[in-house]
């Protein structure tokens, strides 16, 4: 039931019309208590709270049938639903839900049913492109949004297929976006009737017919900023094809009454308005000086600006559509003539003479009016202050006071101002209205929606009227709709009723209604305001001066007060005369009475007394206003009547009472079998629907399935519920799912642990498992760098045995040859000596044999003895022994010195062989023995290494860097080292480093230009082996660690001759495969033969090794 304790209803609230709430106690049959809720709103204060509620008033305020039924609330998506008869619960609060949803998703459109429903969202929505026309003409109506178009294309079709006449009704309240409404279907209409080049003159002549008429029709508002304040019905015209060829509009109760006066906040017409942006000269012409504001008729609304508006633009707008319309130079300034009056009447005031008697104030206003109008200025200012009256065949002039001249200068003003707006309609029609070839046509009718203001007078009266008689029509179309509906279903139109307005109708339309009424008092002679509403509350039992009507939309209480005034629509006949008397045939085309108008003639031959005049008419000419309206509506609704009618907006509470009363709630058999299956028994769920249901309802609610009973019933397609019966459904649904829930949220939560419980087990494996091969990883590279230092040890003690062995060597044939050089030098000055010393004792010899031929002279010296002379000759041959010896002896040094350098190729030889068969021995055999062997010699390689290392130090002073680079390949990685020429006091080293891995050379060759650095830098470091090789530049090599080489360049001996170095050692220590193999170590220093190499040279480990 609806008001069951925790049912979700909506309860009425002074702010937002609806709130949403839950009922927490069932106090009586009519009282409920329940608790505000949240509602997808802003948080407020009342959430949380309680409240009692009247049953009955809530019923009556949403509109069910039943008056103690509840509105339910439904369950709504985000963008509500596009028809609101698919609602379960269908009520105002569900309408205004669905609606606000929709609004404010920038949705504007909504169906009820056959009704289209627009919420202004006053802003320009991108629905309305040319794109779309085609598809509401080609497709089926649900499969596209709500939309105007639907409205007209279903028009158009039905217009082509069935040839009858259709119509569009669209209302609404002011600024609700009826007039637009109206535009986008007329363009609609236009744009898929096509016609060729003919049709598309006919179609920009329609089109540029709203804008002229919004221009003398359409006024500011507070509501709407071009609201239009008249009804207008546009018939389009179609010719058996379906071409477009003309139109034909009729307007409707035209507000006079805001030419002379308009609200605080409002403004007059829009014409008003564009004509101050007219040239200054025309304005001139016109009489029109000063600002809008210096204008009694205008200044009101003189302040209140339109947003985005410019009055010079929309006049450009409405000279371009009479333009279009046809409407010549002449006509034009005939119209704004007649607008500039106007303005200027506004001006002309009044001075008291007497009680009853005045004169006009502003004499030169009446003549700008005269002018203007092309009549005499002093028959002007007469009319205005004084009124003929004839009575007994006598003409009598009675003065007005001050009130009286204001009224009649105001109602000229208003009658020159409606008579213009029906001659500009005239002129649209003669424009655009086609006389031949008509077959069918589409009306459109734009009218006022419903008011109720806190004032309601005439007006408001006339426009509810006007809306009494079209929501009789709409009733009466919906009524057939649900006929229709309950025929095809099978159901009974006995439970089918709803309430009819006649008597509403009856009362203001009816004879001695309140039109009659009004009619009769204003015939009176002394009618008056006062009068009528006495009339009126004997006819209708109310207040004096005011009277209540029960309108379809609600209670209007209407004020009396200038209802005569209101209801006269005719001018004096003082100015009919007035105008008669203008020259200006324009004036005569506007007031078409005056050309009917027949004036006193002679007899023939001018003899004879004039014929008696006619009697002149009394003050009022013509109809009332009320009168004519109710003339006007019958012919309208009439023509409606024989048309096939399109609703726009009106009446949705309405429509849904009627299309709901006798079961407000409904579903689809296919959709109540899904919904409610999960209720049924198993054997219902298979049965058909109509078994299903009918099951299902005996077992759940026996009560409601008794005989004749007819609180629901089984159609064809859908099952129809009385009030409070679907939600007992819903109720035992709701029960059975809360248990499913429960059940599933403790699945859910039980598999949510579990999933939890397995991700933490699987993350405790994964994190298990990197410890466990983070631990092995570093136990195998503890195992590799054990037998990687094995290796090198190994390595690093053989080749320093085998180094060694071949420096003693070297060493002991050096010393050898040195020391022969020595015994030479020594034997080659000791011959030299002896030569010396024998040329010494030759020439003494000389001497002797000089002085014996000149004996005789010179006294002989005594010659030597045999003796000496012997000992002389065996000096000689001892000092040609020992040189030959010496000889001998550096001989044998030379070839020990060149035995001793082969055995070291030899030697290098081996080491090389014994390095690759260690290498191929580690990797090839896993024989443990061979492993023990191996990591024994590792580890004394190793340590012998680092013992050189130590006694090897060299102190290097870099003086000049020069960077070089090369890069090659070391296996399946390329390897780049980098070359530093280092110059010190001892000479000029040549310094490699390993200086990066593939990564570094990928990168460097990712730069610009990168390729071409590598290969500059290959090409250099060839170019430097190559003339160090060839020149023997390089003298000895030792390799400090595994990525870093010391060379050092060939100095010259003191004598400048080169010393001699092998060549063959210098090539191979040079050579790029010598960066990972050993380097020898060679010394070419004299004076030191036994002094180790050690001992005269430390090497220091490169800090800028990689």
């Amino acid at each position: 039931m609806a008001d069951a304790v925790g049912t979700a209803v909506w309860v009425p609230h002074e702010n937002v019309v609806w709130k949403k709430a839950t009922v927490v106690q069932k106090l009586s049959e009519t009282s409920v208590q329940v608790r505000f809720v949240e509602d997808e709103d802003a948080y407020d204060r009342e959430i949380g709270t309680t409240k009692t509620f009247d049953v009955r008033e809530i019923a009556k305020l949403a509109g069910e049938v039943s008056a103690t039924a509840m509105p339910i609330c439904n369950s709504f998506e985000k963008l509500g639903v596009d028809d609101m008869c698919t609602l379960n619960h269908l009520h105002e609060p569900a309408v205004l839900k669905n609606l606000q949803l929709r609004h404010a998703q920038s949705i504007p459109y909504t169906y009820t049913g056959q009704i289209c429903i627009a919420v202004n969202p006053y802003k320009w929505l991108d629905l309305y492109s040319e794109g779309l026309y085609p598809k509401y003409l080609e497709q089926p109506k649900t499969s596209l949004p709500p939309h105007p178009f639907a409205l007209s294309s279903h028009a158009y079709l039905d217009m082509r297929k069935h040839r009858i006449e259709q119509s569009i009704l669209v209302s609404g309240e002011s600024g609700a976006g009826k007039t637009e409404t109206v535009k986008i279907m007329m363009h609609h209409l236009a744009s898929v009737s096509g016609g060729g080049e003919k049709g598309s003159t006919v179609i920009d002549q329609v089109l540029k017919s709203n804008p002229l008429l919004e221009a003398f029709g359409n006024a500011k508002t507070k509501r709407n900023d071009n609201s239009s304040r008249f009804g207008k019905f546009a018939q389009l015209q179609f010719d058996a094809s379906g071409y477009l060829i003309g139109a034909r509009c009729e307007t409707y109760l035209l507000e006079k009454s805001r030419v002379v006066g308009q609200t605080q906040g409002e403004r007059n017409y829009h014409i008003f308005y564009q004509v101050f942006s007219l040239a200054s000269e025309l304005k001139k012409s016109l009489f029109l000086e000063g600002n809008v504001a210096d204008y009694n008729f205008v200044k009101v609304g003189a302040g209140s600006r339109v947003d985005n508006t410019d009055d010079s633009v929309f006049l450009q707008e409405t000279k371009d559509a009479m333009d279009t319309i046809g409407i010549d130079d002449r006509e034009q300034h005939g119209i704004f003539e007649i607008v500039s009056a106007i303005l200027n009447l506004g001006e002309v005031e009044f001075r008291k003479e007497t009680v009853e008697k005045c004169s006009v104030l502003s004499l030169e206003r009446v003549e700008a009016v005269a002018a203007l109008l092309n009549t005499a200025a002093s028959a002007l200012q007469v009319t205005l202050c004084q009124r003929k009256m004839t009575a007994g065949g006598e003409t009598y002039m009675i003065p007005l006071n001050v009130d009286q001249a204001a009224d009649l200068r105001d109602a000229f003003a208003k009658g020159m101002y409606s008579h213009l707006f029906d001659w500009l309609v005239g002129r649209i029609n003669r424009a655009i209205c086609s006389t031949k070839n008509v077959a069918s046509h589409i009306g459109l009718l734009d009218i006022f929606g419903f008011e109720s203001f806190d004032h309601n007078g005439f007006e408001q009266l006339c426009i509810n009227y006007a809306n009494e008689k079209l929501q009789q029509k709409f009733n009466s179309d919906i009524f057939k709709t649900v006929q229709a509906e309950y025929v095809e279903e099978g159901i009974p139109l006995d439970l089918v009723t709803f309430e009819d307005n006649q008597p509403i109708l009856d009362l203001i339309e009816g004879k001695l209604g309140i039109v009659d009424l009004l009619n009769e008092t204003c015939l009176q002679p002394k009618g008056s305001d006062s009068m009528f509403v006495n009339k009126s509350i004997d006819r209708v039992r109310m207040d004096p001066m005011q009277f209540k009507i029960v309108h379809y939309a609600g209670d209007v209480t209407y004020d009396g007060s200038h209802f005569l005034d209101k209801n006269k629509d005719t001018l004096p006949s003082d100015l009919l005369e007035l105008l008669a008397s203008s020259q200006s045939s324009f004036i005569r085309d506007v007031f078409p009475e005056l050309s009917a108008k027949e004036t006193p003639k002679t007899t023939p031959g001018g003899r004879g007394p004039p014929k008696s005049a006619p009697r002149r008419q009394g003050f009022l000419v013509g109809n009332t206003i009320a009168g004519s309206f109710r003339k006007q509506l019958g012919e309208l609704m009439d023509q409606i009547a024989k048309t096939s009618t399109h609703s726009g907006v009106p009446g949705v509470i309405a429509a849904i009472r009627i299309s709901r009363a006798a079961f407000p709630n409904r579903l689809s058999l296919k959709e109540f079998t899904s919904r409610f299956a999960i209720i049924c028994p198993s054997k219902l769920r298979t049965a058909p629907p109509e078994a299903m249901v009918l099951g299902l309802l005996q077992r759940l609610l026996p009560e409601t399935t008794s005989t004749k009973n007819a609180r629901f019933a089984i159609g064809r397609t859908k099952v129809y519920f009385s009030s409070g019966l679907l939600q007992q459904l819903e109720d035992r649904r709701n029960e059975l799912l809360r248990s499913f829930a429960l059940c599933l949220q403790r699945n859910l939560q039980m598999h949510a642990a579990r999933a939890r419980y397995r991700r933490m087990r699987a993350a405790i494996l994964v994190l298990q498992a990197h410890l466990l091969a983070y631990v092995a990883g570093v136990r195998a590279r503890r195992q590799f760098l054990t037998l990687r230092s094995g290796v090198l040890g190994t390595q690093a003690r053989w080749r320093g045995l085998v180094q060694r062995r071949a420096f003693r060597v070297l060493l002991v044939a050096e010393r050898e040859r040195k020391e022969a050089e020595r015994l030479r030098v020594l034997a080659e000055a000791e011959a030299q000596t002896q030569l010396e010393r024998a040329a010494k004792l030759q020439a003494a010899s000389a001497k002797r044999m000089a002085w014996e031929d000149d004996e005789d002279e010179v006294p002989a010296s005594p010659r030597p003895s045999y003796h000496e002379s012997l000992i002389e000759k065996s000096s000689h041959a001892e000092l040609l022994a020992r040189v030959g010896q010496a000889e001998a002896l550096a001989l044998e040094a030379r070839e020990a010195a060149e035995g001793a350098m082969a055995l070291n190729e030899y030697l290098q030889k081996e080491n090389k062989e014994l390095k690759t068969k260690l290498a191929q021995n580690v990797h090839e055999y896993a024989d443990a023995d061979l492993k023990e062997e191996n990591d024994r010699l590792k580890h004394e390689l190793m340590l012998l290494q680092n013992k050189v290392a130590r006694s090897e130090e060299v102190s290097l002073i870099a003086a000049k860097v020069v960077d070089s680079r090369i890069t090659f390949r070391e296996g399946r990685q390329f390897v780049e080292y980098k070359l530093q020429i280092e110059t010190n006091s001892r000479g000029t080293l040549f310094v490699w480093h390993r200086y990066s891995t593939f990564r570094n050379l990928a990168t460097t060759l990712q730069t610009k230009n990168g390729e071409k650095i590598i290969q500059d830098r290959v090409a250099k470091l060839n170019e430097f082996l190559e003339a160090a090789t060839r020149a023997e530049y390089l003298q000895w090599g030792i390799r400090v660690d595994q990525d870093t080489c010391v060379y050092k360049r060939r100095t010259r001996s003191s004598s400048g001759a080169d010393r001699e170095d092998t060549a063959s050692t210098t090539r191979d220590t040079v050579s790029i495969a010598g960066f990972r193999a050993s380097s020898n170590s060679f010394s070419d220093e004299k004076d030191a033969p036994r002094q180790s190499f050690a001992s005269r040279f430390s090497i220091k480990r490169n800090k800028s090794t990689v």
